[in-house]
């Protein structure tokens, strides 16, 4: 398995004189310190603490600035997705939803910056983010529903047909971590492996145009992640009529 470490996960292992070991059989035996092995954690937290820092400063901000602005716009933008998929008290999964755009994105801007891989070119962070949003729809799938019929609609509307639907469809639904996750994985590891290529054949001529595609890039993956969550959840929180 190949695995190439960030440049700040090198810098920091010789701050801080971190030993370097191999791990098995990972990246064929090459040593790696523990922040290299793991940097896409490392990454993964720079972008939850860069969420915490951003949305602090922006409710610190008396007189609307910039900053502000922007994260109106895209706040505005994420209610209207979450308000025209889920018709029961949106609002109240706002925040969720928020958070997760802007750390899914945070992430994928990560791999635009030299020195950092973006986290979620590692399927470890996009899985984990998929588990997370499959335990928050459920939640409130359950607390919506109650836990017993919530769990029964799974079974079909014909009960004599519920021994083969229910293991069908909750296989499906946990069929659903797998496609999330990979999903963003792929795509952003897929990006950052290309524009990697490119910018090592043509250093000079490309870096612009690149980090603008990956920009964009970025911004709709961020988008099929979010609104693939927002779908799910309001799937499991939608009162039958």
């Amino acid at each position: 398995m190949e695995h190439h470490a960030s440049e700040l996960a090198k810098l920091l292992t010789k701050i801080l004189g971190l030993s370097r070991h191999a791990w098995g059989t990972f990246a064929d035996g090459t040593p790696f310190s523990f922040i290299e092995r793991y940097d896409y954690l490392l990454n993964a937290i720079l972008a939850a603490i860069a969420t915490v820092i951003i949305t602090s400063l922006v409710k610190k901000e008396r007189i609307p600035g910039p900053l502000q602005q922007v994260l109106e716009f895209v706040t505005s933008g994420i209610r209207n997705l979450v308000s025209d998929n889920i018709h029961h008290h949106p609002d109240k999964f706002l925040p969720f939803i928020g958070t997760l755009a802007l750390f899914v994105f945070l992430n994928n801007f990560f791999g635009l910056i030299p020195g950092l891989n973006p986290g979620t070119a590692n399927w470890n962070v996009t899985l984990a983010l998929a588990l997370m949003v499959f335990a928050y729809y459920n939640f409130h799938g359950m607390k919506e529903k109650g836990f017993l019929s919530y769990w029964a609609h799974f079974a079909g509307p014909i009960w004599w047909l519920a021994p083969l639907m229910f293991p069908l469809e909750i296989l499906g639904l946990l069929s659903r971590n797998l496609s999330h996750s990979l999903r963003l994985f792929g795509n952003i590891a897929g990006e950052h492996i290309v524009a990697g290529i490119f910018f090592g054949l043509l250093p000079l001529a490309l870096p612009v145009p690149l980090m603008l595609m990956g920009l964009f890039f970025g911004l709709i993956q961020t988008f099929v992640f979010v609104m693939l969550a927002t779908i799910y959840l309001s799937g499991a929180v939608a009162h039958d009529h």
